[in-house]
């Protein structure tokens, strides 16, 4: 179970992605820097076996690049600029060229920074297909286990087909996090609440055909959300899409003690004044 009763936890959301520049480690090493306690990310696989971190689907939102990372290999992947969108910040400023980066730089980071909590999102999905989708989930928890950051790792998906694979093959050696209400994750055998100790709440709507209606997703969700996984022993986690830092202190009063962060500085300033964060 995750435990923190006074203190809140930041994350950064995909390192920090305010200023255009997320999930590279110019953005994670940032975060770090200014004090986030955990890392969100996401892993994609690529087309010869190689985990980068990348948020959407086609390159082109977010690289020089264009395509999906599984249609191109590691050396193709590496080629491509990540840092395009990156926008001029007091803060720190990214380079002018930056690769895509790897699964194993993030892992390198953690390291180096025994504090640092992991949650790693798996972004293949078994929908699409399903033999890849595992390929790669396998691979981000061999290399985990393998560099002994499982403890301090949270993984999640939104298909709870990853989540439940990972956990029934490592068990306890890693944390789950799920999405809520449980439905977001698709069919599922096992319970998630069962293994899950996080649970990021979604004010979402899944439609008949599997879709989301996510016309709510700004509007803090309803406290008995909190209520109901609090007393399961799972730790809510308030979502980075809230407008107001008001919404943010009303999901704190009600329980919330992990906060994702696009702008992380802004969200640590804000908590260290009211005295939640050190």
């Amino acid at each position: 179970m995750f435990v923190c009763k006074e203190k809140v936890a930041v994350c950064g959301h995909r390192g920090e992605r305010i200023h255009g520049r997320e999930n590279t480690i110019a953005a994670i090493e940032y975060a770090v820097e200014i004090g986030v306690d955990m890392i969100e990310t996401d892993v994609r696989m690529s087309k010869d076996g190689y985990l980068f971190l990348m948020h959407n689907k086609n390159l082109a939102d977010m690289t020089s690049g264009n395509g999906m990372v599984r249609e191109h290999t590691y050396s193709e992947l590496r080629a491509m600029n990540a840092a395009i969108l990156s926008k001029s910040s007091e803060s720190f400023s990214a380079p002018l060229f930056e690769p895509i980066a790897l699964f194993e730089e993030l892992l390198d980071l953690a390291e180096d920074h025994p504090g640092l909590m992991l949650n790693i999102e798996l972004k293949d999905m078994p929908a699409e297909d399903e033999p890849f989708a595992f390929l790669c989930a396998d691979k981000v928890a061999s290399a985990l286990a393998a560099r002994r950051l499982g403890c301090r790792t949270w993984i999640n998906s939104f298909s709870g087909k990853i989540v439940q694979r990972i956990y029934r093959a490592y068990g306890n050696l890693f944390h789950y996090h799920g999405f809520y209400p449980w439905n977001i994750m698709g069919q599922m055998e096992d319970d998630p609440s069962s293994f899950c100790d996080v649970a990021c709440m979604l004010n979402w709507d899944v439609l008949p055909s599997g879709k989301y209606k996510m016309d709510r997703m700004s509007i803090p969700c309803p406290e008995q959300w909190l209520t109901s996984l609090l007393a399961e022993g799972i730790m809510p986690l308030t979502t980075s899409f809230y407008a107001h830092m008001e919404d943010y202190d009303l999901a704190i009063r009600q329980g919330s003690r992990i906060i994702m962060a696009d702008d992380p500085q802004k969200m640590l300033d804000h908590l260290r004044e009211k005295g939640f964060h050190s």
